[in-house]
């Protein structure tokens, strides 16, 4: 069986491939490729003729070719990113029995004739995306039975023609295309591989909603690629019973749930072989996450597990394999990470999110240095409780070692009222040094009564951050020093962290005078650090 990474790797390849013959270049775009100029005019005069394509990509069309250009030899059509906003009734005109490919996307469609895929019995690729204004398909659509892909995501559909004739159909994308209902038929589309309905969130939601989307997922046994809105509420046992599924975005309505799609992965014995998986478990729909896709995800983190306004229990909720990023919101009985027994394993974690907890009190109450070690972005925000890291009991029975967060890049702190770092480092001449090779990003935000950044047992201590580029800083007015290290030169003089760049100070009334009045252990200190300080307004 074909997967469906090894189908994502295979077409990687062959991108760099290219790039590496000098037939493809960075594009405008991050993650972009372009073709060189010279090599697309050489496949576009190529394709004048057998095959014939029909490309007029980005050139800023208001209305479509002309009808003598959509000839009965013509295979492929793209005409994305344009200003077209209607297709005429007579075009194409009934000679493109042979079109198998149109690319319509990022144009100001409204509308399509409603006879328009009468003349199109071949097509098999169909891109009508980020037509935000494009409300309705036309029934025809139902005539297009050797369709494999259909692309409608960023659409204003609210709903689609029947389905159910499209048989071949293997991809699917109608991510936020305004859907108010699943689309008919859906449960018929068996060679579906790929299906993504997130996003949409005007669709109704209740019992009967779900029991319907659950039981026409349960016949797609061919997908290997699945996002559902998080207004549906998923079962356990249907989506582990898709077997060959390997990425998969959605929401479970409680633990029980997820335990179910756990233990299915399990009996199967290949929950490692999920490549991306970002699971959402609550009870009741946020309006916060409509905002997200639920596959977009931290950089460089595939497998995601989120818990919102749950009762955590320790014992019975489960982690997912080879888990990367943890998000734990108004989850107020826990007190620490520790509660969750299966922490243990999350030996991969990479991003770790934890906010509006009421009861936290401290992110680990015991050590777990494989859990931190890979750690890039610890984000706390809002809670109320929390005065440590660590619990200082714990830590002093078992120090952590200096590799402890060695991987880390970005802390991310808001509105909370204390933070202290206890001893995680290594003492050098009576100071102790917090060891944060890979720390890119300080971020301190809303903390008006955070006291310190890091001191343990009521000695002072520093960060040493080698790597750290930003620090952001609002609304500290209670902090009184910013324990970065900085490195004496041979002439006595401190210098700065070697890849610093800026120091942002968002200045209310108190910015400016706040920081004049910093504490800095070189009397020097501030004067070396002027250079990268910015007041922000």
């Amino acid at each position: 069986m074909e997967t469906w990474q090894a189908m994502k790797d295979e077409g990687y390849d062959i991108l760099r491939k290219l790039e590496d013959n000098c037939l493809l270049e960075d594009g405008e775009e991050e993650d972009c490729v372009r073709m060189h100029d010279l090599v697309r005019d050489m496949a576009l005069n190529i394709t004048r003729t057998n095959p014939q394509f029909l490309v007029k990509a980005g050139l800023r069309l208001k209305k479509l070719p002309e009808k003598g250009e959509w000839t009965e030899n013509l295979e492929k059509a793209s005409l994305m990113r344009n200003f077209i906003k209607e297709i005429p009734s007579n075009i194409p005109s009934s000679k493109c029995t042979m079109l198998t490919t149109l690319v319509l996307s990022h144009n100001n469609l409204l509308t399509i004739p409603e006879s328009i895929f009468e003349y199109m019995p071949q097509l098999k690729i169909l891109d009508l995306s980020y037509n935000q204004e494009f409300s309705s398909l036309p029934d025809s659509l139902s005539k297009l039975v050797n369709l494999t892909t259909l692309l409608l995501q960023a659409t204003s559909l609210i709903e689609v023609p029947s389905l159910s004739n499209l048989r071949a159909l293997k991809k699917l994308d109608l991510c936020r295309s305004g859907l108010e209902e699943i689309p008919k038929g859906l449960e018929m589309l068996t060679n579906l591989k790929y299906l993504d309905i997130s996003g949409n969130r005007f669709l109704e939601f209740s019992p009967e909603v779900d029991e319907i989307a659950n039981g026409i997922l349960s016949n797609l046994s061919e997908l290997q690629y699945l996002v559902v809105s998080w207004e549906i509420a998923l079962k356990g046992e249907v989506i582990g019973g898709l077997v060959k599924l390997e990425g998969f975005g959605g929401r479970f309505p409680t633990c029980h749930e997820l335990s179910i799609f756990f233990k299915c992965l399990q009996d199967r014995g290949d929950g490692d072989e999920f490549n991306m998986y970002a699971v959402d478990v609550a009870s009741h729909f946020s309006l916060e996450s409509y905002y997200c896709s639920p596959l977009e995800l931290e950089e460089g983190c595939n497998k995601s597990l989120e818990f919102n306004d749950m009762y955590v229990d320790g014992e019975n909720t489960l982690l997912l394999p080879s888990i990367q990023e943890l998000v734990i919101q108004r989850c107020n009985n826990l007190r620490s990470l520790n509660d969750i027994s299966a922490i243990t394993d999350a030996k991969e974690l990479k991003c770790c999110v934890i906010r509006s907890c009421q009861g936290l009190e401290c992110v680990l109450s015991s050590s777990i240095n494989p859990l931190v070690q890979k750690l890039k972005v610890l984000d706390l925000y809002r809670l109320e409780k929390l005065d440590a890291l660590f619990e200082a009991e714990a830590i002093a029975k078992s120090p952590l070692p200096p590799d402890t967060f060695s991987s880390l890049k970005a802390i991310i702190m808001e509105e909370i009222i204390a933070w202290d770092v206890e001893e995680a480092g290594r003492e050098k001449e009576g100071v102790i040094q917090l060891i944060l090779p890979t720390l890119k990003s300080l971020k301190l935000r809303e903390l008006p009564a955070l006291k310190s950044i890091c001191s343990i047992c009521s000695r002072r201590a520093v960060m040493v951050c080698d790597s750290l580029e930003v620090i952001w800083i609002d609304d500290c007015k209670s902090l009184t020093r910013i324990p970065l290290y900085l490195p004496l030169l041979d002439n006595g003089q401190p210098s700065p962290p070697p890849s610093l760049k800026q120091i942002n100070v968002w200045t209310q009334e108190w910015g400016e005078s706040w920081w004049e009045s910093l504490e800095w252990d070189h009397p020097n200190a501030k004067d070396i650090l002027q250079h990268f300080r910015k007041f922000m307004y």
